[in-house]
């Protein structure tokens, strides 16, 4: 069993406290082709999830939420494909990946995910104590 690691996480840590160099400058360190890829910001990911829906939430739930978040964008909404969005908050919520842990586009699906697990925690009003936790725990996790 693989469990994730930090540098992914790095990633989202500086996403997270809105530092966009570091941002950029982590996410250049990632090999998109590697196996490794995406485990660790899904993890975090899937926790912020289950944190945002702490009762789950039905399909209808999850294609408005969707739906809303497409919405707020200023721009870049036509990035992301809503089915593709509703399937990994599914997917999250439900503490799974897609099958066999391969996923279609794993680029995307690591911008989806981060962009998302960003407005989870904004919107759980996660402080930077909080977000370190959330990164602490996702650390701890096997890679889905």
């Amino acid at each position: 069993m693989t469990t994730v690691t930090t540098t992914e996480l790095d990633v989202l840590g500086a996403l997270l406290a809105f530092d966009f160099i570091g941002f950029a400058q982590k996410s250049a360190a990632l090999d998109p082709a590697g196996p490794e890829y995406g485990r660790g910001v899904g993890a975090a990911f899937g926790i912020a999830a289950r944190r945002r829906f702490p009762q789950g939430a039905t399909e209808g739930e999850i294609g408005a939420y969707v739906a809303e978040f497409l919405g707020s964008l200023d721009a870049g909404a036509e990035d992301f494909d809503a089915a593709a969005l509703e399937r990994l908050i599914a997917d999250g919520l439900a503490g799974e990946s897609a099958p066999g842990g391969a996923v279609p586009d794993p680029e995307r699906t690591m911008q989806a995910r981060l962009v998302l697990a960003l407005r989870f925690v904004r919107e759980l009003g996660l402080g930077p104590d909080q977000q370190r936790e959330l990164l602490a725990e996702a650390e701890g996790r096997p890679a889905a």
